[in-house]
């Protein structure tokens, strides 16, 4: 009797069948594990690239909040030696004024690198851990002989 492959079909995709109990737990402490790692990584990536966008208008911040004589009133060489109060004041000024364009930079970066590196699909949702999915067999393909074409398939065209 000739097995019908859809017949088949039917029964196994009938939906996702739940895990054991232990399955279950194992699963959803790997699943946890691996979010959280694409967190963490995901949290470096974005330390990174706004440290590293941000440095010039934070170091000018830096350098106008330390050595003005309204805040700090540091008598550091560095302050003494370069600028006084109207040059710390213009550092302050730029720094504020170059903090929200890089800002934007950076997160435009930031989100072009996740979308680059596919960082979303590395989350793993918690379905995986509460339900096993059910393999459908894949029919077997038969092999070309030497002496025919290939026919393309449709949708993919090769220029």
């Amino acid at each position: 009797m000739a097995e019908v492959p859809g017949a088949q079909r039917s029964v196994l995709t009938g939906g996702p069948e739940p895990r054991d109990p232990l399955d279950c737990w194992a699963c959803a402490v790997l699943v946890t594990a691996q979010n959280l790692l694409v967190a963490v990584f995901n949290l470096l990536l974005l330390a990174l690239v706004l440290g590293t966008i941000l440095l010039p208008a934070v170091t000018m911040l830096g350098f106008g909040f330390l050595c003005h004589s309204q805040f700090l009133r540091s008598q550091a060489p560095p302050c003494t030696a370069h600028l006084r109060d109207p040059g710390f004041t213009a550092l302050l000024v730029t720094g504020f004024l170059l903090l929200v364009p890089l800002l934007v930079l950076a997160l435009a970066t930031y989100r072009r690198l996740c979308l680059r590196l596919r960082l979303a699909d590395c989350l793993v949702p918690y379905s995986r851990a509460l339900y096993r999915r059910r393999r459908i067999p894949q029919p077997k393909q038969i092999p070309a002989s030497p002496g025919s074409r290939a026919v393309p398939t449709p949708g993919k065209v090769w220029v």
